[in-house]
């Protein structure tokens, strides 16, 4: 089985600021996108504080694009990125952890700011096996099967390149020994859902199991290949690329490890 690190919510281009972490609990923010979707940041009770924490740049009006959606297990990827899923020959079984950018917030009398001791993080805040892949097409309006609306995944709606595919997850793990979880979900905060080493000289620096590391003989990851990235401990992210596959060597190693970060979950 495979690993998939997926990059997702809003980051420095695309919504311009980080996702909200408010104690134990994560909110990624879907980045803004207006076409091919029909859903605004109020369907999913997030206009308030995007407007706020944008400083009005986002209206709670403005659409968004809700993927991954871990509330209906479903995951859409299309171009270049879906490329380098199908060249990897990412499959079902295989296990997507989605994480972001994130910085510590606080509600005060209603209104929420981002703390200032917390200088911006990157954390995994979801997970997703994939059970089935459905080839949506430039013409996705055949799945629907009726008219679009707001909960609507954003990749059953409009037109697309020719590779747009929709990801649909299983009902329960399979595999890891994590047969007990639902085949997808949210991860609340933790120290071990946390990835940056220290963020506050540079978030795009990694703590890194050693079943990762090729340095302790762990299988790497893709776009990741030039071995100066990687520190006994450590692993240097690049800036591009939404998705990063990891095909485990030490599958006892990546085991113990992706157990010890699920029983963090509340079920």
């Amino acid at each position: 089985m495979k690993i998939i690190f997926s990059r997702k919510g809003f980051d420095s281009t695309a919504g311009g600021i980080p996702s909200i972490k408010i104690g134990k609990r994560l909110q990624s923010l879907p980045i803004p996108y207006k076409k091919n979707t029909l859903t605004t940041y109020n369907h999913l009770n997030l206009g308030k504080d995007v407007k706020y924490l944008s400083k009005n740049k986002i209206r709670p009006s403005d659409t968004c694009h809700h993927d991954p959606n871990l509330i209906t297990g479903q995951f859409g990827q299309v171009g270049a990125a879906q490329t380098h899923l199908e060249n990897n020959k990412v499959g079902t079984g295989d296990l997507f952890l989605f994480w972001g950018w994130f910085r510590e917030a606080i509600r005060i009398k209603k209104k929420i700011i981002f703390d200032k001791t917390d200088p911006g993080h990157y954390r995994i805040f979801g997970w997703f096996q994939i059970g089935r892949i459905i080839k949506l097409g430039d013409n996705p309006s055949w799945y629907l099967k009726g008219n679009p609306n707001p909960n609507s995944h954003p990749h059953t709606i409009g037109k697309w390149p020719k590779n747009n595919t929709l990801y649909i997850a299983k009902s329960k793990l399979e595999g890891f020994g994590l047969e007990n979880y639902p085949g997808f979900g949210s991860f609340g905060a933790s120290t071990l859902t946390n990835l940056s080493f220290d963020p506050s000289i540079k978030k795009s620096r990694w703590i890194c199991p050693k079943w990762l590391n090729p340095k302790h003989s762990g299988c790497g990851m893709t776009y990741h290949k030039n071995l100066n990235r990687w520190g006994e401990n450590t692993v240097d992210i690049v800036g591009r690329g939404q998705e990063f596959v990891a095909k485990p060597k030490n599958n006892k190693e990546c085991k113990e490890w992706l157990i010890s970060i699920f029983e963090t979950v509340d079920l």
